[in-house]
């Protein structure tokens, strides 16, 4: 039983209800990679490495799966930075 995983990215365009996202599929296993999370322009799209990029890992089976982590986690984390860093300028002008 193999306890690491070296995964053989190929180039995989997701479309659900009209959402298209280019990413990464592992061509051994069919994983699809969170285009975000892994960097796939570096790792299968063909660009450069970004420096000091965090890397994460969240891999799924199926193209909804994706979307709805992209939509969960990342949109998420978007609008709490935008509430918060609101909230934070209304503070220093008295608001």
């Amino acid at each position: 039983m193999a306890y690491t995983w070296e995964p053989r990215w190929e180039p995989y365009t997701v479309n659900v209800n009209g959402i298209i996202i280019k990413t990464c599929r592992d061509k051994v296993t069919g994983m699809i990679a969170c285009p975000i999370c892994i960097n796939a322009v570096e790792k299968c799209l063909g660009g450069e490495a970004i420096s000091g990029y965090k890397y994460e890992y969240s891999f799924f089976f199926t193209d909804e799966d994706l979307i709805k982590h992209i939509r969960d986690y990342h949109g998420g984390r978007i609008m709490f930075k935008k509430y918060h860093s609101g909230r934070r300028r209304g503070r220093r002008h008295g608001k």
